[in-house]
């Protein structure tokens, strides 16, 4: 009795092996060629859009240093280093866990204030190089371009984090002006800020904007709380109207997104294209390349929405939506649709506030006469909820006004705005009486 295979047979098993062998390799070089050839034409698509696509690409052109914010921020650095110091030791001592704790828009106490006025003082010069970088006329950010991927991102957090101290140095100061009286340059601080934010937002990517964002929130609860010590003028009303004006019109994410489908090809190319030798990454990579190459696809259904109002995007976020979880795109696009959604409801917060503080300006321009929001001379836009496109809520307490938007959950929860359900701007605890300006 034969156990053991004929040499007929094993020559007919091997042949089988052999042409089976020779078909997984067709269908593996096919898949590898399919995936290649989509990475090329994306990246085609996305130059011939005139857009970037890689980090290199990300580069702006060169403008002259002396009208570039972003020189003037880097010369500063060692500065805001020093000051981040002493910021962060002044909050470790009783006075500064005292002023930590204060309610939102709650002004510091004598002690408090004239121990934040000695450490200002101590950077003269910090401040008016902060104050020439907020007035030059263009930002072409000084970031090392040429970096690789992972490089590139630790060196912009290092970047970024320079921009949130400058914000810290401002508000500071405006509270120490305040403190003292000077409502008008306290003011003009206030929309350095909001103008320097507006400029740095030409730093690419999404953790870029997001940091702006942060930076003109405190800008804009600062320029708030100065609106409220006193009656201004209606010149100064006018001047803030045109700087929130230049800046509602400036929040624009979809370029954002296009920054960061650039830096994203980039880290397709890093680590799906180039974390294996050439010969076995081209043969036998292409999974691995096909899970980096769904997320950078995914922005063709991201860009087109980016800049809609939020009550008209919120949908796709939900089940059968463009935008929804599972995208059917891979598991990074999963994990990038949230960030997404988080990242266009900031830019939604960030009008919010815009418009809410646009409108609180006009009504207390007005003065006891304050028309209904219908009759506030400002484009009908700047006066819409972008969370659910109706109009801003504004209601007249005994304490003064307050405008809002209602957030990202829709509901109008009365004014709560100290923890974010409602967006926007009301009366401020020891700050002013609104009722007496106009």
């Amino acid at each position: 009795m034969r156990f053991l295979p004929t040499k007929r047979t094993l020559k007919r098993w091997a042949i089988g092996l052999g042409i089976l062998l020779g078909v997984l390799l067709l269908i593996n070089a096919g898949l590898a060629w399919s995936v290649e050839s989509r990475f090329e034409r994306l990246v085609a698509d996305v130059r011939a859009q005139g857009d970037p696509a890689s980090i290199a690409e990300l580069a702006p052109p060169p403008i002259p240093a002396a009208e570039n914010a972003a020189v003037q921020i880097d010369a500063i650095r060692p500065w805001l280093t020093d000051f981040s110091k002493d910021y962060g030791a002044f909050y470790e001592t009783e006075l500064g866990k005292q002023l930590d704790n204060l309610q939102p828009g709650e002004m510091p106490d004598d002690k408090q204030a004239e121990a934040m006025r000695a450490i200002l003082d101590r950077y003269a010069d910090l401040e008016r190089q902060i104050e020439a970088a907020s007035a030059a006329p263009q930002y072409a950010s000084t970031a090392d371009f040429s970096l690789a991927f992972n490089a590139f991102t630790e060196a912009q957090l290092a970047r970024l984090q320079h921009l949130r101290t400058i914000a810290r140095f401002v508000d500071w100061r405006v509270q120490t002006l305040l403190a003292d009286g000077n409502q008008e340059a306290a003011i003009d601080w206030s929309l350095s800020l909001i103008k320097l934010s507006a400029l740095c937002g030409q730093e690419p990517t999404t953790v870029s904007f997001l940091v702006t964002v942060a930076m003109r929130t405190i800008a804009l609860h600062d320029l708030h709380q100065s609106l409220l010590a006193g009656p201004a003028d209606a010149a100064t009303h006018a001047k803030v109207d045109r700087v929130l004006e230049a800046l509602e019109q400036d929040v624009r994410l979809e370029q954002v997104f296009r920054t960061e489908r650039a830096f994203g090809i980039s880290a397709c190319i890093e680590q799906g294209w180039r974390s294996a030798p050439p010969v076995i990454g081209s043969f036998l990579g292409w999974p691995i390349k096909r899970v980096f190459l769904r997320p950078i696809e995914f922005y063709l259904e991201i860009i087109p929405l980016a800049d809609a109002p939020y009550h008209e995007v919120k949908q796709e976020f939900q089940a059968g939506g463009k935008l929804a979880v599972p995208t059917g795109k891979g598991v990074f696009a999963d994990l990038l649709a949230p960030s997404v959604e988080a990242t266009i409801k900031a830019a939604n917060r960030d009008t919010a506030f815009i418009r809410s503080l646009r409108v609180l300006n006009a009504l207390q321009q007005s003065g006891d006469d304050a028309p209904s929001l219908d009759d506030i001379d400002l484009p009908a836009t700047s006066k819409i909820d972008p969370f659910t496109g109706q109009p801003l809520v504004v209601k007249k307490t005994d304490a003064g006004w307050l405008v809002y938007s209602v957030g990202e959950n829709q509901t109008d929860d009365g004014g709560m705005l100290e923890e974010v359900q409602d967006v926007g701007f009301g009366p401020v605890q020891g700050v002013g009486s609104e009722g007496d300006e106009g």
